[in-house]
């Protein structure tokens, strides 16, 4: 299933219609709150707060899964070796090969875990009730350089139409029975390997052709493709931004005292 993040949810909800400076204020100091606590229970209590929003703004809670899902994968790989990478104590072993299971390693795993999850939650959140446009434009306001504000822009226009072009791949690949189950595993990965080669080599093109067209048009990298809002920060707004950050600041210091 190709994998689409311009799915925007329009809405009415005070999420909404907060100020795009303040909600990107607020998601950077949940997110560098988030990866300082120590307990794993705190992330998890953060990642509730934004499924409880999601329900709060009316956003399709399906699409916000969706979106943590793939994420979630590589988190559970990182997550799962480190209880044979990290700490001291052993206390087992994995049978025939002699690799040690750390008490620290599972600890440690398990907070990165929730770590991982809630900061990626509270970014879904932020670009589901916030159109992408709008967040580069807060960017530039915050004087963000040109250059990473474009890059950006374009990344996210065609991760889009990537992930399109590897299901199509993909499907190409199924309809000549490479995925079934009489194949091997190994066959299967060298399948997946051919994928990534493909979904490789078409995405170098594609960059090549954008960026040939874009030259052709006069594009230099020194005009904006954003101009920022000059629009002056509500009180109301800033308040709720305010109010965001102390919470956050209350919740390490909540995490400071848990014994």
């Amino acid at each position: 299933m190709p994998f689409n993040l311009n799915e925007y949810t329009e809405g009415t909800s005070p999420l909404h219609k907060l100020d795009a400076r303040i909600k990107i204020i607020c998601s950077f100091a949940a997110i560098f709150g988030v990866v300082v606590l120590s307990h794993w229970q705190m992330p998890l209590l953060v990642l509730f707060t934004c499924l409880g929003l999601v329900v709060y703004s009316r956003a399709p809670m399906k699409t916000y899964l969706k979106r943590l899902l793939y994420p979630t994968y590589i988190i559970i790989f990182v997550t799962v070796i480190q209880p044979f990478t990290y700490g001291s104590t052993a206390i087992a072993a994995v049978p025939w090969l002699s690799l040690p299971i750390y008490q620290e390693g599972i600890s440690f795993g398990i907070l990165v875990f929730t770590r991982a999850l809630s900061a990626v939650a509270i970014l879904n959140l932020l670009i589901l009730v916030t159109p992408m446009e709008k967040v580069l434009d807060s960017l530039r306001w915050f004087k963000i350089p040109t250059a990473i504000t474009d890059t950006m822009m374009l990344m996210f226009r065609y991760i889009s139409l990537l992930s399109e072009e590897s299901a199509r791949i993909r499907k190409a690949q199924e309809s000549r029975l490479g995925y079934s189950k009489s194949v091997s595993i190994i066959k299967k990965l060298s399948n997946f390997g051919t994928l990534a080669g493909m979904l490789l080599a078409r995405s170098f093109d594609r960059a090549l052709k954008v960026g040939d067209a874009m030259v052709s048009r006069g594009y230099t990298g020194a005009p904006n493709l954003f101009a920022y809002s000059t629009t002056k920060l509500s009180r109301k707004d800033s308040l709720i931004g305010v109010l965001a950050i102390l919470a956050v600041i209350g919740l390490l210091l909540i995490d400071l005292f848990i014994i």
